[in-house]
């Protein structure tokens, strides 16, 4: 399977997820900001505590939410450091759709 074909998998995979649950806002958020991240690493393994990650979120306006928590990267590897992830998501028509993703040394 290619590079392409997983993304493509994954993202239905993610989306039905965020379609099917009836979970807050701050935690489809939370799973769409891992996605992105994961989709960002290109390749590396990557874990976030997606707790925190929920509860960093906050409102800044014109229905855009901030989500903020420490992330490692290369996770098991003797590479393995950490970083801050920060996320910034729109809510449109109920939609989540995340705007920008960056990984803060």
């Amino acid at each position: 399977m290619t590079g392409h074909a997983a993304r493509f998998i994954t993202g239905l995979a993610m989306a039905s997820v965020l379609a099917g649950c009836s979970s807050s806002p701050a935690s489809r958020a939370a799973l769409a900001c891992e996605e992105a991240a994961k989709e960002r690493a290109e390749g590396k393994m990557l874990s976030v505590d997606l707790k925190a990650l929920e509860q960093s979120m906050v409102n800044e306006g014109e229905d855009v939410l901030r989500l903020q928590a420490p992330v490692t990267l290369d996770t098991g590897l003797q590479t393995q450091y950490t970083q801050t992830l920060d996320c910034r998501v729109k809510v449109t028509d109920g939609e989540l759709h995340v705007v920008r993703v960056t990984f803060v040394f």
